[in-house]
């Protein structure tokens, strides 16, 4: 009974620690893209290194585990170094930005800064996350070395899954709730005292268990026997292939939602919900099963028929959501269509866990448990293969396929790889039939994948199909940043749509010309102007014209190359002898560029609320925004209206932003937009000279006056009417923060209030 209690007591801590782990990781990759930037490639290379040194750590500690005395009270040490390491990170966190901004400038090599982020954060990672990729090794020697008995259970698999359990907590509480209700830094204290906590229970069970002994019959500890190598090939493909399917997924399936952080937490809550789920079912009944590889390779195989079986009902699952695009709906309403979109996850996450208990088994046949050394060693495979399939999702295979192909690349690596580890097994090991239909069948559905992969995009066919062709998709094509895609009606000659990832980003409107126009024409002199966010180009080409330096800034590349569908004289733009277009994250270029504008303009993507939108509305951003201003400097930012369909959906949503950047700037000023969609806010570190006579001598500029009028007749006048925001307190009202973003986290405030929140218009 003692030793039952143990046990229980070990499952309960373990699963606390994955709590934690997860915690750490939507917090260290929310904070270090703060530094890097929010680019893909950014959050690839810290996801990528958060799960390498927790391959290392698995890797090192497979190694030295007969060289350890008590592993619980080694555990319990992991556990202290981890929350140690967590309390201490954001002081790490300041030094890496340090570093970084002195070695790397907006000039500088792509080479040179991409191996500059993968050096900084591999070194500011690799001491925690080795310390938790060490301690499953180490627990599983625990629960061997503490039993004896015997079990019905396998044990390392149940671990497994509990501790993936605690992951999915982990996402549930940061994700839904701690972070609104006390921000990042609290939260990431919060989860340092949870490992606290659990090294204090270790230290107590530590008493019983003493350095590990051999339990298992003589055989080289070292080399896996061909079957063994196989099982944890399969185990690694099975990794790598479920990371890319999580990565690929998302980007398709957040086309049916709103482009939230909820959205993408309930992705990889589901999903860890189904490993561990499919970890514990393996777990119970792997014992009493026989032909283990055989189940091994069917596993991979269901993994891709789902894949195809998804596909078919992916339009099904469009139509079940489709009446809710563009509407005005309550918190129930929205995380139903999340959970109706997102449950098609499961399955495959339910036989990905399955496979981490199944092959652990082939590995350890003859125990009663798995030894440390052999989780070690698939553990580690297993995630270097997630780091791969992660790498691969994001730099190969998002870059040239388009949503449905992708998927459809899938379902082919998983029947390749069914082939191949079939033909290995029929080569090395036994010429089963079973192995021969199961790769008969693989190869089938192999060529049937590929041949799905090719012919015209679905995407456009989809948009023909839904517009009854009024328009036509002019361009299509995915690249690192997401997948830009362009549509015209049918007898214009120029695009006046545009969608990134299948949401739609602007349209053609005075107001993004003002946008550029009005700080111009309030500053005395606007020799330098930057504009963040290049969507249409509209605002860049309105700034152009007033003949100084222009700087745009645009995160996904495709946007750039889609300006010449927008404008007729696209050519003469870019050809402007003082604008330059920069490819990257508009806060990690204020952070490495040494310019300083006279006008900063910036309208950021809709709707505000979306995940990585907060980042370009918090206060944290304005001030650096302020320190790239001269001392005349002028900033310019937009602020949807109420029922605009751009994420602000309340009052309190717009007096923050509003009272956001009245906190950073002395002097601000407003006017209502043209179109009455959104707000014009100005700051500045002086009062502004609002001059009617300056403005109608700029406004006489014919190339000017050409480009203001151009859509819709603007009056000098409309300029005048820029009203101060006199000394207003608002003691009620909460300041934007990367630390409290309220944009994006708003679900307990949703809920009490009894507010409603905007439906993305769908594409599908």
């Amino acid at each position: 009974m003692k030793k039952q209690n143990n046990d229980v007591k070990v499952y309960i801590i373990f699963t606390v620690s994955g709590t934690s782990a997860l915690i750490y990781q939507v917090i260290w990759a929310r904070w270090l893209s703060l530094v890097f930037g929010n680019t893909t490639i950014s959050i690839s290379i810290i996801l990528g290194c958060f799960m390498l040194g927790m391959a290392i750590g698995s890797w090192f500690a497979g190694r030295l585990l007969h060289r350890m005395g008590n592993l619980m009270r080694l555990y319990g040490l992991l556990e202290i170094g981890i929350g140690m390491f967590a309390l201490a990170f954001p002081l790490f966190l300041w030094f890496i930005d340090l570093i970084f901004s002195a070695l790397l400038n907006d000039s500088s090599p792509t080479m040179y800064g991409l191996t500059l982020k993968v050096i900084l954060v591999f070194c500011g990672l690799l001491i925690p996350t080795s310390l938790m990729g060490a301690t499953l090794t180490v627990l599983t020697d625990c629960l061997r070395l503490e039993g004896g008995g015997s079990s019905s259970k396998w044990k390392v698999g149940i671990l497994y899954a509990f501790n993936t359990f605690g992951a999915a907590l982990g996402m549930l509480a940061a994700g839904f709730f701690l972070f609104e209700l006390i921000g990042l830094r609290a939260t990431n204290s919060l989860a340092a005292v949870l490992n606290f906590l659990v090294a204090i229970v270790a230290f107590k069970l530590s008493g019983g268990i003493d350095a590990p002994v051999s339990m298992e019959p003589n055989r080289s500890e070292d080399t896996f026997n061909p079957l063994e190598a196989m099982a944890v090939g399969v185990l690694t493909v099975s990794g790598a292939l479920a990371m890319a399917s999580e990565v690929l997924w998302t980007r398709l399936l957040s086309t049916l939602v709103h482009n939230s952080t909820y959205g993408f937490s309930l992705i990889v809550l589901l999903f860890l919900l189904g490993i561990a789920l499919g970890s514990w079912l393996m777990a119970v009944v792997v014992k009493r099963l026989k032909r283990l590889f055989l189940w091994l390779t069917m596993l991979l195989f269901a993994m891709g028929v789902w894949t195809i079986l998804a596909l078919h009902y992916f339009g099904t699952l469009a139509g079940s959501v489709s009446h809710l695009s563009g509407k005005v709906v309550s918190l129930s309403t929205i995380m139903l269509s999340y959970l109706n979109v997102f449950s098609m996850l499961i399955p495959p996450a339910l036989l990905c866990g399955a496979c981490f208990a199944l092959t652990t088994r082939i590995i350890n046949p003859l125990l009663e448990d798995a030894r440390g050394k052999s989780i070690s060693r698939a553990y580690t495979y297993n995630t270097l293969g997630a780091t791969v399939g992660s790498l691969a999702a994001g730099f190969v295979i998002a870059p040239r396929l388009d949503f449905l192909d992708a998927i459809y690349m899938l379902a082919f690596l998983y029947f390749l790889s069914t082939v191949v580890f079939c033909i290995l097994y029929i080569g090395i090991v036994s010429k089963e039939l079973a192995f021969v239909i199961l790769t008969l069948l693989a190869v089938v559905l192999t060529v049937i994948s590929f041949d799905n992969m090719r012919g015209e995009s679905r995407f456009v066919s989809n948009m023909r199909e839904k517009t009854k062709g009024r328009f036509e998709v002019v361009y299509h094509k995915p690249s690192i940043q997401g997948i830009t895609s362009v549509l015209k009606k049918k007898n214009d000659k120029l695009a006046d749509i545009l969608l990134v990832n299948g949401k739609y980003m602007t349209v053609k409107a005075t107001d993004t010309k003002i946008m550029a126009h009005l700080p111009m024409l309030l500053h005395k002199n606007p020799e330098k102007t930057l504009v963040l966010c290049l969507g249409m180009g509209t605002t860049y080409r309105s700034a152009i014209s007033h003949g100084g330096y222009v700087t745009v800034v645009e995160l996904v590349d495709g946007v750039v190359e889609v300006f010449d569908y927008f404008h007729a004289d696209a050519k003469k733009i870019r050809q402007y002898p003082k604008g330059r277009i920069v490819i990257n994250d508009a806060r990690n270029f204020l952070k490495l560029t040494k310019e300083r504008f006279d006008v900063i303009t910036i309208d950021p993507p809709p709707p505000i609320d979306a995940a990585g939108v907060n980042n370009l509305y918090s206060k944290d951003f304005i001030e650096l925004v302020k320190t790239r201003l001269t001392d005349d400097g002028i900033f310019a930012h937009w602020i949807p209206m109420p029922g605009s369909m751009a994420g602000v959906d309340d009052e309190l949503t717009f007096s923050m932003l509003f009272y956001t950047i009245n906190t950073v700037f002395p002097h601000m000023y407003f006017i209502m937009g043209y179109n009455k969609i959104g707000m014009h806010v100005i700051g500045s570190m002086k009062p502004l000279d609002i001059s009617p006579d300056r403005i109608a001598g700029r406004l006489a500029n014919a190339d000017v006056a050409r480009d203001l009028t151009e859509m819709e007749d603007v009056s000098p006048l409309f300029f005048t009417h820029v009203q101060p925001v006199g000394n207003i307190l608002y003691d009620t009202i909460p300041i934007v923060t990367d630390d409290r973003p309220l944009l994006e986290f708003y679900l307990i405030d949703l809920w009490k209030k009894n507010r409603k929140k905007s439906y993305p218009f769908l594409v599908w």
